[in-house]
């Protein structure tokens, strides 16, 4: 992994650059303009396991999809992987590697890709 780069684990396979000098991201060939909503949400308070996988599912339930009837996304177990890097630094071509190897090694017909920019901050 490159020096730098910040990598989390939880849903599909996807890559976030820097933000942008512009008012409206432009978006690469091949894609369409989406929203793009993250929420990491933390399942511990003062070092305890708050949520667990049951308040999680009830969580889900009573509270998200309510507001998404239509529903989130495909339903399948799914991992993320987060890698935020500087622009211009050549990582969709390692994103784009771990994609191929991903779908030769598991069989796999397609791994979503969202590239949006970003702001961060810690």
């Amino acid at each position: 992994m490159r020096t730098g780069a910040l990598v989390c684990l939880a849903i599909v396979v996807m890559t976030v650059v820097a933000c942008s000098d512009g008012d409206t991201p432009t978006c690469p060939d091949g894609t369409d303009k989406w929203v793009r909503h993250e929420l990491f949400m933390g399942r511990n308070s003062q070092s305890v396991e708050v949520v667990d996988d049951a308040a999680w599912v009830s969580f889900l339930e009573d509270t998200v999809t309510p507001r998404f009837p239509d529903g989130l996304a495909q339903k399948e177990r799914s991992k993320l992987l987060v890698v935020l890097a500087p622009p211009g630094d050549g990582s969709a071509t390692g994103i784009n590697e771990i994609s191929d190897e991903y779908k030769r090694r598991f069989n796999q017909e397609a791994v979503l890709q969202v590239v949006t920019d970003a702001c961060v901050s810690f």
